[in-house]
Formats: C-alpha cells, sequence, structure tokens
C-alpha cells in the first residue's frame, strides 16, 4: 500500500501499533480502516458480521489459508483493544475459534519455558506456555508493557481470569506459573517491582473442596451385569477400569503382557506411568484376570498395547493401517479416549444415575467400595497412585456419611423395636435371679481379667450370690402371698 492511499489512523490505532511493533498488526490494522472509509463506516457501528465481510472480501482472498488464520488473530487483538478503550460495542474475544488462540510464545516467555523443560515433566510445561500465552495476549490488549508491571494491572488480571469463568483451581495455577515467571525476571533484571507484591498470598482464590461422586449401589451392580454380558471390547475396558480403579488415561496405555503374579499365586496388573508420572500394580480377582485374557484375545498377539484398535466400519474408505504396536500418544491417542467414553455414554443408557457419568466416576464407585469394606487409607493411597493421603482422606469422607446412614438407621430401627415391646400388654414381667446372673457374667467378662480390678470383681460377685440368695428365700413367699 503506497502513501498515498494509506487511511487516516485514528489516535487508538497509532498507539496500538507503537505498542505492538509488528508489520503484520500495521498491515491488518491499515487495511481494516482503508475498508472502513470505503463502506463509510466508523469505530461504534462495527458489528461481528463486519469483520467476516472485511476478512471475505479482496484482503482474504489474497491470502493462505494459515495466513489468513494468523491475521484474523491480529485483527481481534486490535479490536479487543478498542473494546477495552470503549471505541467498539461488541466483545472480540467472543470471536475467536477457542478459549485461547494458540500462538508462538514470546522470546523471553520461550526462554523461561526452556529452563523448566530440565526438570519439569512435558504436561507441566504445556501448562506454563498456556498460562504465560494468556497473559501476553492480556497485556498486548491492554498495552502495557512486561517490565512496567504494577500491582493494579495484575489486579485487573485477576478480574479478567475471574470474568472468563475460569475453574478456581485453573485460576490458581495460572497464578502460580505466572509469578514463577515475575520471579524469573526480576532475577534477571527484567522487571521493576518485587513479584511476591505482585501476586500475594491472598491472591489465590479458593478452591472447593468436591467429595467423589460414587455410583450408587443399585446403578454400580447394574452397569457391571452389563458390561459383563457384552463382548464389546471397550465395554470390557470399561470393566476393567472399574474392576481395579485406573484412570482413563492410563486404561489406554497397559502392556499387553501386564498380568503379574507373586509366590502366593495371587494376580496384579501392572498399570503403567499415569497422571503422577510413577507406576503400580493393582491387585485383581479371577473374574479381573479372566477379562484381560479375553483382551489379549482380541486382535493381533505380537501388539504391544493390551487395548486393541477395532477395525473401521465397512462404510468408510480404506485408511492405511494402523500400527498397534506404536505407542499410543500418536494419533489414535485421542480417538481411543473418544471411543471410550462414547462407550462408557451407550452403556449407561436407561440406568438411574444421579448427575452426569464420567469415566472418573468408575475410580470413585471402586475407591468407596473398598473403603467401605475395610481396606485402610494407606492401602487405598497404594492402589490409587496417589502421592497424598490428603487426596485419599475424600473417599474416607463419603464413607463415613454412608457408615453414619447406617448408623441413624439402626438407632432408629431399635427405637422402634423397644416401644413395641413397651406397648405390649402381655409383655413378661423381667426375672431378677436372670437379671443378678447376667450382671455377674459380665463381671467375670469385663473386669476379672483386669490385672487392676481383680478384688472389686471378686468383692461384686460375693455380694451378687448374696443378693441372689436372699432373693430366692424370698420369691417363694411372694409366691404364696
Amino acid at each position: 500500500m503506497s502513501n498515498a492511499t494509506k487511511p487516516t489512523l485514528p489516535a487508538i490505532a497509532r498507539s496500538y501499533l507503537r505498542t505492538r511493533q509488528d508489520p503484520k498488526a500495521q498491515r491488518i490494522v491499515e487495511q481494516l480502516h482503508s475498508w472502513m472509509q470505503r463502506n463509510n463506516l466508523e469505530l461504534g457501528q462495527l458489528v461481528p458480521s463486519h469483520v467476516d465481510e472485511f476478512l471475505d472480501g479482496p484482503f482474504g482472498e489474497a491470502l493462505a489459508k494459515r495466513t489468513l488464520y494468523d491475521y484474523r488473530g491480529e485483527l481481534l487483538t486490535y479490536l479487543e483493544r478498542l473494546y477495552v478503550a470503549g471505541h467498539v460495542t461488541f466483545d472480540p474475544s467472543r470471536l475467536r475459534c477457542g478459549r485461547l488462540q494458540k500462538r508462538p510464545l514470546s522470546p523471553l516467555a520461550k526462554q523461561f519455558v526452556d529452563t523448566l523443560e530440565v526438570t519439569l515433566r512435558p504436561r507441566t510445561c504445556d501448562c506454563y506456555r498456556t498460562s504465560l500465552r494468556r497473559i501476553h495476549h492480556w497485556l498486548n490488549v491492554n498495552g502495557i508493557a512486561l517490565q512496567e508491571l504494577e500491582r493494579q494491572h495484575t489486579v485487573r488480571w485477576f478480574r479478567h481470569l475471574h470474568d472468563c469463568g475460569l475453574h478456581p483451581s485453573t485460576r490458581s495455577h495460572a497464578l502460580q506459573h505466572i509469578r514463577a515467571y515475575l520471579r524469573w525476571l526480576h532475577e534477571h533484571g527484567l522487571l521493576q517491582n518485587e513479584p511476591d507484591l505482585l501476586i500475594r498470598p491472598t491472591d489465590f482464590p479458593k478452591i472447593p473442596d468436591l467429595l467423589p461422586r460414587p455410583l450408587s449401589p443399585e446403578a454400580d451392580r447394574a452397569l457391571q451385569a452389563r458390561l459383563r454380558a457384552s463382548t464389546c471390547p471397550d465395554w470390557q475396558a470399561l470393566l476393567l477400569m472399574r474392576n481395579t480403579g485406573v484412570r482413563i488415561g492410563e486404561l489406554i496405555r497397559p502392556e499387553y503382557s501386564c498380568l503379574r503374579s507373586d509366590p502366593q499365586g495371587n494376580a496384579f496388573v501392572k498399570v503403567p506411568l499415569g497422571k503422577l508420572n510413577n507406576d503400580r500394580l493393582v491387585p485383581v480377582d479371577t473374574e479381573t484376570v479372566g477379562l484381560v485374557e479375553k483382551l489379549q484375545g482380541i486382535g493381533r498377539s505380537e501388539r504391544l498395547w493390551l487395548l486393541p484398535m477395532p477395525p473401521p466400519p465397512s462404510n468408510m474408505p480404506k485408511t492405511p493401517r494402523i500400527d498397534t504396536r506404536n505407542s499410543p500418544k500418536d494419533t489414535t491417542h485421542n480417538s481411543l479416549y473418544e471411543r471410550l467414553r462414547r462407550a462408557l455414554r451407550h452403556a449407561c443408557e436407561g440406568i438411574d444415575i444421579d448427575g452426569r457419568m464420567t469415566s472418573h466416576r468408575l475410580r470413585h464407585t471402586y475407591a468407596t467400595t473398598l473403603l467401605s469394606g475395610g481396606m485402610s487409607l494407606v492401602g487405598l493411597m497404594k492402589l490409587l497412585g496417589h502421592r497424598s493421603y490428603t487426596t485419599t482422606l475424600r473417599y474416607a469422607a463419603v464413607t463415613q456419611e454412608t457408615i453414619g446412614n447406617q448408623y441413624f438407621g439402626a438407632l432408629h430401627a431399635l427405637e422402634e423395636r423397644y416401644q413395641l415391646q413397651l406397648h405390649r400388654s402381655d409383655a413378661a414381667e423381667p426375672d431378677p435371679l436372670q437379671m443378678l446372673s447376667d450382671v455377674a457374667r459380665w463381671i467375670d467378662k469385663h473386669v476379672a481379667h483386669d490385672q487392676d480390678q481383680p478384688r472389686t470383681a471378686r468383692r461384686l460377685n460375693k455380694r451378687i450370690e448374696r443378693v441372689s440368695y436372699e432373693l430366692r428365700q424370698l420369691l417363694p413367699q411372694a409366691d404364696d402371698s
């Protein structure tokens, strides 16, 4: 675009371009205002349909699909800056394809993540990248330089995270990631203010303490019966998940030869590295051993992973065969997730289940059933693969609630029983001699063997014998009268 055809940019646009310093941003802003001048539009008149109309015009037609996608992101960033300043009336963030556009990290953020990759897991580093993209995007929209970040800015960002509808745990993780990032910048002299003053401990949201959601005993029995009766590999895999308490991410990774045994002949299933990066052995019964052997008998026996990949439907075009010997972290990984979730939804149809059914509720049911059956918290923690006992204690809360209901139900039944006995007119009078005999037996059982109370027990028993003898002398006289 020549200088003669460049549009007259408003002050807000010139200020935005000074903070961006990006040729791509310069081009998209100039093209937008040029298009608006040709169509006699002001900033306050823009509506979401104008964005698509502008991008579908000659400017967008001259670009490749990927390039157009990048320009669209730059355009929405500029419109968000206008929306914050009150120059447009609609929220451009609602036009984005996802909750957070995947854009390249800034050079500083990338350098920071590179230092984390040495010690942290890849998934944790991905979480850091998401938080860094989120705050850098917000800083660009609001025209705030990272080096000049102040407390008032971070408070506004906290409010922005809340207004986005993020879960408290997501917001808490974002604050942890950004605080570590700001500390790193401060150590390298790239941040003026103290990081711990920008993000304080009181800024972290309270995480709700949610209880596990196990299935009711009736729903659990109905679902297990339905899964046992099916020959579908996906349904059998769900039954394996219910019998072992593994996470769905761990369910798709067991090796083909995952069965183990100890010298006593007990069987175990080896659960591979999962969410907490630890593997473990889960004891299983004979039924679960047979279930694993059924899954091993489906498909190719030389595959590496336990769960077989089903053949595609007959009405689908032929595609290259997937080698199941490769790691399930390839393109089949996500499809296996979705397949198991769909299978669970179909298996639960018609069963009365309270709330939304998820695969993790099978794990909750497994844990609460074992805990109600008498398993210790330490043993359950090892079975579930928890690193902290506080996580396992959540299941104890559900179990205690169940025990409390049973306890109060038993008290109510006893109360009704004794009320019925009190209202019976033909109830037999208590036998005083039998009552004294019961007291003597109780003393022999609970007091006589106590090393500190043997003399007391003997004295009490002698008194009971004397009272019993005198009572026998009185009973015949009472009968005669």
